[in-house]
């Protein structure tokens, strides 16, 4: 009978005694985050609680604002919303460092939103829960200060630990699991200039950046809690813990190494060990400008005006410091412990299809990315990208083994592009090499636990 398809068999299947409901959760040290006050926020999962890790949102109150001078920029939410705002978020165990804590934690999350979110999520769930799009000045102005914007947002697709298989997981076999947010500074946010004519886009002048700043107020977090009141699950695992000793929980780590070049065609480096190595990506960002002309397109690390993405479909704006650019780039390569990867010198065009590969979208109909032109691809959203697994199922550590070895992988770019786009300030760029690993939390009797490289 197992060998018929679904559609001819009448089949029936229950879980006895099956509840799930959702609870709120408070963090354990304040409900605000702020770009110049507390930046910091903690929260303790549930214990003793099978918990659906894919549920974890965070909610607050969005709030950013200016100086009051006559012609300073308006402060907008940027794209990504909550997501946008966070540094940093790292998750323990009963003292054990679950992952590194990589940072800047919003360029991760922006890059796998342009290689593998849809067109369509980010026109729906995104625009109501996520800031889908960057917004005018004029949306929702914030009450208490007419140069921002105030908005109700929650953020529910953490990076890391919370995409661990299984999704539901039974906390009374850990020790309790601590959260720890910490948001980045005011320059994440764009700026819209007030000056009498100034579209969306327009620079800002150096005179009228004033003092941008932003906050999360009213910070609470919910979860999914569900309940098997049979025993059944109980009993399951309790008898696999005393057969096989441990269980195993896999979930994605990420690590991030930069450097500063003066062309967009330096070489990165890094170095990892782990079990798994799955991806490697590099992107490449403007970095300071060292001049005091604020019309020259400014880097990541000062608040600018948007930069205008060359797409006619989706979001027309995005921010500087997740704007990703080919720059001079004719070819590229890496190399894993001086193994060539890919074995030809590929251009900035196939970039996107060996993600487009990574994802096993190939024969896909139906998913896409947020990257709808090879404009935008080479000017907003560009990324060298390399899987090394063999699937993406999150229980089969099929990447590169590197327990035994520390491996030392180099991005190598060429140049070569006659008239790069964006143009490089005067401050170089900041070039990004990031992997994602497999990492296992290793669960033993008495919430014994340990994490496996």
């Amino acid at each position: 009978m197992d060998s018929l398809p679904s559609s001819l068999l009448y089949y029936t299947s229950q879980i006895a005694n099956f509840t799930r409901n959702t609870v709120k959760v408070n963090s354990l040290n304040q409900t605000t985050l702020s770009s110049n006050g507390v930046s910091q926020i903690r929260l303790a999962l549930p214990v003793n609680s099978v918990l659906n890790m894919k549920s974890l949102s965070m909610h607050g109150k969005v709030s950013t604002t200016n100086s009051t001078g006559a012609n300073d920029a308006a402060v907008l939410i940027p794209r990504g919303g909550i997501g946008a705002l966070l540094d940093r978020v790292t998750w323990s165990a009963g003292g054990i460092a679950l992952d590194n804590g990589p940072v800047p934690y919003h360029v991760i999350s922006a890059l796998k939103s342009n290689l593998e979110k849809s067109n369509d999520k980010n026109m729906s769930d995104d625009r109501v829960l996520q800031q889908a799009e960057i917004q005018d000045k004029g949306s929702h102005v914030n009450p208490s200060n007419a140069k921002g914007q105030q908005k109700h947002l929650i953020q529910n697709n953490f990076l890391g630990f919370t995409e661990c298989h299984p999704a539901y997981l039974d906390m009374s076999l850990l020790p309790e699991c601590f959260m720890t947010i910490q948001c980045a500074q005011a320059s994440v946010c764009p700026l819209q200039s007030v000056v009498t004519g100034a579209t969306l886009g327009s620079a800002v002048l150096a005179a009228n950046v004033g003092t941008p700043a932003y906050s999360i107020d009213d910070i609470f977090f919910t979860v999914e809690v569900c309940q098997i009141g049979s025993g059944m699950y109980d009993a399951l695992t309790q008898r696999l813990l005393m057969e096989r000793g441990s269980v195993d929980v896999p979930y994605p780590q990420y690590q991030v190494f930069s450097t500063n070049q003066s062309s967009g065609v330096g070489d990165v480096r890094g170095s990892v060990s782990c079990m798994s190595l799955d991806r490697i990506y590099a992107v490449v960002r403007n970095n300071n400008n060292a001049g005091a002309d604020s019309k020259t397109p400014l880097g990541f690390s000062h608040s600018q005006a948007p930069v205008e993405v060359q797409d006619t479909i989706g979001a027309k704006y995005q921010q500087q410091a997740v704007n990703f650019a080919a720059f001079d780039t004719s070819n590229w390569k890496f190399q894993l412990n001086n193994a060539p990867m890919p074995l030809y010198n590929p251009d900035a065009v196939d970039a996107y299809n060996f993600a487009v590969c990574a994802e096993d979208r190939t024969y896909s109909a139906s998913r896409g990315s947020l990257v709808h032109s090879q404009a935008a691809w080479l000017n907003n959203k560009w990324c060298a990208c390399q899987r090394l697994n063999l699937d993406n199922d999150p229980t089969r550590l099929s990447g590169v083994n590197l327990s035994s070895i520390n491996a030392q992988i180099v991005y190598s770019p060429s140049g070569g592009n006659s008239s790069p786009t964006p143009g490089i300030t005067s401050g170089g760029v900041q070039m990004m090499l990031i992997t994602k690993q497999t990492s296992v939390l290793r669960i033993g009797q008495s919430r014994a636990c340990a994490v496996v490289a």
